[in-house]
């Protein structure tokens, strides 16, 4: 996509808009903002970060911003890529855009968000590959990897009723999520539970958990009755 050359100004952080309509990634890394904050400490430059000329809504920079926030207090200005886009979908590709070339990199979630979000502007599958850098077959795979949630959903990708699915759960593909198991998704690991129980039965083979610590054993309890509960007894004793 084509765009006018932006223009460097100085903006005050509270003009910024923050809009999840336009964020291709699925989250904020807090970590990520602190490591930002840590080098500006030291005397790093960031480079400007990207906004929409006339709402201000931000399309490249969101750790960034918040980091220079957290640096300088809300009330500060910073250099800012004011683009004259001349409307929402060419706002959303050049996010997604620019969020693939550089920055924290887009995780399989996000790649899946990215899809989302542009499909529902009428992007073709090409020009969403060339977005997102991944060859155009594997925009497809991207595009499957999601469930229905409800309208309330947190986490619903924008213009959509779709999640796109943490690893765990990518059994759940194509189905409709009840509005307790799309809270419960939220706070689900990006690893597989399989890889988890290992750990976990490792750590316990091996006396390495920390059994005096009474909110872990009694989150053990739980796990335990939960267990008994949704795996049949000849299946738990054949274990």
């Amino acid at each position: 996509m084509i765009l006018e050359k932006p223009e460097i100004k100085s903006v005050p952080l509270a003009e910024l808009i923050e809009d999840m309509d336009l964020y291709p990634r699925h989250a904020v890394d807090s970590a990520h903002v602190q490591q930002l904050v840590q080098a500006l400490e030291f005397g790093a430059t960031l480079p400007p970060v990207r906004a929409d000329k006339k709402s201000k809504r931000l399309t490249d920079g969101w750790h960034r911003k918040r980091a220079y926030q957290r640096f300088l207090g809300a009330t500060a200005s910073i250099d800012v890529e004011l683009v004259p886009y001349k409307n929402e979908a060419e706002m959303l590709f050049d996010a997604v855009q620019q969020n693939a070339a550089h920055g924290r990199h887009l995780d399989r979630m996000d790649r899946t968000r990215s899809v989302m979000m542009l499909q529902s502007h009428g992007f073709t599958h090409e020009k969403i590959a060339f977005a997102i850098q991944v060859p155009e077959k594997q925009v497809m795979k991207y595009a499957i990897k999601i469930a229905t949630v409800p309208k309330s959903s947190v986490d619903a990708i924008p213009g959509t009723q779709s999640i796109s699915l943490k690893r765990p759960v990518l059994h759940l593909a194509g189905k409709t999520l009840t509005k307790a198991q799309a809270e419960a998704h939220r706070i689900l690991p990006g690893t597989s539970f399989l890889l988890i129980a290992k750990q976990l039965c490792a750590g316990l083979s091996q006396n390495m958990v920390n059994l005096e610590d009474h909110k872990l054993v009694d989150q053990l309890m739980v796990l335990r009755d939960l267990l008994i509960e949704k795996v049949s007894h000849d299946r738990i004793t054949s274990m």
